[in-house]
This record gives structure tokens, sequence and C-alpha cells, in this order.
């Protein structure tokens, strides 16, 4: 290896000059890339332009480094620096899928894998063998749209209806009001907690599906923030923050943002803070509403969005998603028979309806928490129990702010924040336990309120 020459390349700076929406930010908002995996994927195109660089053999990037190529060449400034330090004009030849080019192309792709081993060791698959960074999640796409099939099964279930009113008709009228309300409470709190465990198992399992070398092992705070509260704001504070802390910008009492002393950075996240500040103070909400604007934060969004359609749109969190569905819809379907056999027989209804009320209410909330449940408290308690442990600099604040929240920010810093997070932990133990009083207190008042 000419040791000058990839010292060279591995020190060149391809966001010189810092700007609101420089080479590294537009690549990674283009193709939806965590911050990590952006560093990555240019430390690769790196390496591979230092192999086209020195070798005289034709070599063949992989689709994740020929989009970092592509993009590089749209800076055309920046590339033909580059290629003046390189000392070769790298030209960019692309496919054009004849036959005849094929066996070309797969020769070049042989060499440029040997000389990389040669020279770097071995390639990370996850740049090299993937096309794209949530291949190594390991998840096939549905074929059939999950609302296709929720649609369809409620059609089903309405077609039920009328065989299993006459089928248990028979039962039903022979179940006194109180029994069949704290038998209903009963099989409701034991569907639910099976639920909870077993979708707690499976979504588990899922990440541990995923290649140990994916994007999800390298997430920074600020990314996994945004997923534990689905709020961007939330990932701006914690830069606010710090620059709070450092005496660079300064929160007076009247939420006034200013600018205390301009210094150089390479951050681009506090460059494009006290790019704003330098022009005036701004008021603090303000400030917030025009960062979360800004792309170098809005790929935290942007990343972190299209990390979440992606997992729910595969085949393995529909099929979980079905499965629930499908207990609780024929639990509620229970419910709605005795609802009707109670109107048939113009007996009181008022229990049922509060019952069945209820349950619709609380399925509604478990089947919308099971769409986001794994990218908040499912990954919190997967970073805690099984990533952090492994990482070198899990030390930091911003990963206790992840874990803890707001608590660990300067006194100074807290008034100015919302009251508490969006906690969906606590959220979901709130609901259980008034869902459970509630159906309680409807058992006690009497037999002729539940259709029988």
């Amino acid at each position: 290896m000419n040791q000058k020459l990839w010292n060279a390349i591995e020190d060149f700076d391809f966001d010189v000059p810092l700007s609101e929406f420089n080479f590294s930010t537009r690549l990674a908002k283009e193709n939806f890339w965590t911050e990590a995996f952006t560093h990555q994927a240019i430390l690769e195109y790196k390496k591979f332009m230092y192999l086209a660089a020195t070798s005289d053999s034709m070599v063949s990037p992989s689709e994740i480094v020929d989009q970092v190529w592509h993009e590089h060449l749209v800076f055309t400034k920046s590339y033909q620096e580059f290629c003046e330090l390189l000392g070769k004009q790298i030209q960019h030849i692309p496919s054009t899928h004849h036959k005849g080019e094929l066996q070309k192309f797969k020769q070049a792709k042989e060499d440029t894998q040997v000389l990389y081993n040669k020279v770097f060791g071995e390639q990370p698959r996850n740049i090299w063998d993937k096309s794209d960074m949530f291949q190594g999640l390991n998840l096939k796409k549905a074929c059939i749209k999950l609302r296709m099939k929720l649609l369809a099964t409620i059609f089903i279930l309405i077609a039920l209806f009328f065989p299993l009113y006459y089928l248990l008709k028979p039962i039903y009228i022979q179940i006194q009001s109180k029994p069949f309300l704290i038998g209903m409470i009963t099989i409701g709190i034991i569907l639910f907690v099976s639920l909870e465990i077993y979708n707690r198992h499976k979504l588990k399992d899922l990440m541990n599906g995923f290649d140990a070398n994916s994007f999800f092992f390298d997430l920074e705070p600020d990314e996994l923030m945004y997923l534990k509260t689905r709020k961007l704001p939330f990932s701006i504070y914690a830069t606010l923050h710090e620059l709070v802390e450092d005496g660079i910008i300064k929160i007076d009492k009247d939420k006034k943002v200013s600018l205390l002393k301009d210094r150089k950075t390479d951050n681009k996240k506090y460059f494009q803070v006290t790019s704003i500040l330098k022009e005036k103070d701004i008021d603090f909400q303000n400030l917030i509403s025009l960062l979360s604007s800004k792309p170098i934060f809005n790929n935290i969004n942007n990343s972190m969005d299209a990390f979440v359609k992606y997992v729910q749109k595969s085949s393995r969190f529909h099929q979980l998603f079905y499965l629930n569905f499908i207990v609780l819809s024929f639990y509620l379907l229970l419910a709605f028979v005795r609802l009707a056999i109670g109107i048939a027989r113009e007996k009181p209804i008022l229990y049922i309806i509060g019952l069945t009320f209820v349950l619709l209410i609380y399925v509604a909330y478990h089947l919308s928490r099971l769409a986001q449940q794994l990218f908040g408290e499912t990954i919190l308690s997967y970073y805690k129990d099984e990533v952090l442990p492994l990482k070198i600099d899990n030390k930091g604040w911003k990963w206790n702010y992840y874990l803890m929240g707001p608590a660990v920010l300067a006194a100074a810093f807290l008034p100015i924040l919302p009251t508490r997070f969006q906690n969906d932990g606590g959220g979901s133990a709130g609901c259980g336990s008034n869902c459970g009083s509630s159906c309680g207190s409807s058992c006690g008042g009497g037999c002729g309120g539940c259709g029988s």
C-alpha cells in the first residue's frame, strides 16, 4: 500500500467548505441513510478510489459505493480536486447491460475483491454485498398490503357473525350477565397479557435476525431519540444543550437564544445552529422549528421514518400484526354477538354496550401501540441490554439522555422544555389499569344489563 497516498485520501474532506446542504448531508438525504452508514459508505468509496488509482486492472464498485460515486460526480469541483490528489482521472463507466459486458464486469468485481482483501482486508458485507442500507435487516417485503388483508378479514368476520349468532345463542341465553362479564374480562386479560408477552418475544426475535454489521447496531443517540419519541425536537435539544454547556450559545429567561462566541467547527449540527444565530437572536421555539426544516437535522427523521416503513411493510411484521388483529377481532365478535342477542330478546344491554365500547377502545389502542412498539420501548430495551454493553463509547451523556430523558440535561435547560416525554410504556400500563377498573365496575352493577 502507498501509505502516503492513502493517508491523503482518508483525510480528504468532501464537506469542505461547510454549508447547509453539503456532500454527506445530501448523500444521506437522497438515500435515506443514517449518519454512521453515510460515513462508512464514504470511507468505502475512498478505498475503492484508491484501488482505482493504484491498480492497472479495471475495478468495479458495489451498488452502495456507486451511489456515493454518482453523488460525488455532481460536486464537480470536489471531484476534480479528488482526482488530482489521486494522480489519475477516474472515469465513471456505466454498464450498458449488454451480454458482451457481463463477463467483463463480473471479472472486474472479482478483481476488485481480491485487490481490496489484499490492501484493506475483508470487505464489509453491508457495503459491498448489499444493494441498499436496509437489506441487512433480512426482512422480506410482504406481497399483499396489510390494509387489504385487514379489510378482507373484516368482511369475513361480518359474514361469520350470523352463523355465530345462531351457534352461540343457545349457550349465551344460559349464561347470566355477571358471569358473562366476568368471563369476558378474564378472557380479555389473558389474551392481552399473552399477546404482550408473545409480541415482545417476536419483536426481539426480529431484531436478532438483523445482520451483525447492519446499520441498526450503529445508530446515533439522536436517531434513537427520534425513534423513541417520534418527535424531532427531542433530538435537536441534545445539540442545543451541548452548545449551552460549551458556552457557545445562551438561552435567557425570556427564552431568547443568542450566540455568545463564534468558533470554527467541523460539526455540521453546530455549524447549522451558529449560522442561524449569527444573523440575529431568535426565540427558542422558533429556532427549533427552523432547525427542524434544515437537512442536517431533517435527515434524522428522514432515515428513521424510512426504517419504520421498511419494517412495517415486511412479511414478518405483517404476520405478527395480523395474528393480533385476528385474535382480538374474534374476541370482539363474541361481545357483539352477545349484544345482538340482547337486542333481539329485548333485554337490558347497557353493561354489554359499555363493555364492548371499552374493549373496542383497548383493542384499537393495542393494535396502534403494536405498530410502534418495536421502535420505542423494544429497541430501547434491546439497545440497553444487548448493544450498548458492546460499544466502546457508550458512556457519553447523549446515551444517558436517550435512556433516561431530559433528567440528564442541565438544570438551566429544563424549564424551556416540554414537561414530559410521551412514554409508550407508561401509557400502556395506565390504559391497562383504566380498562380493568372500568370493566370491573360494570360487572358489579347487576345481571339485567348484559343482554342475557
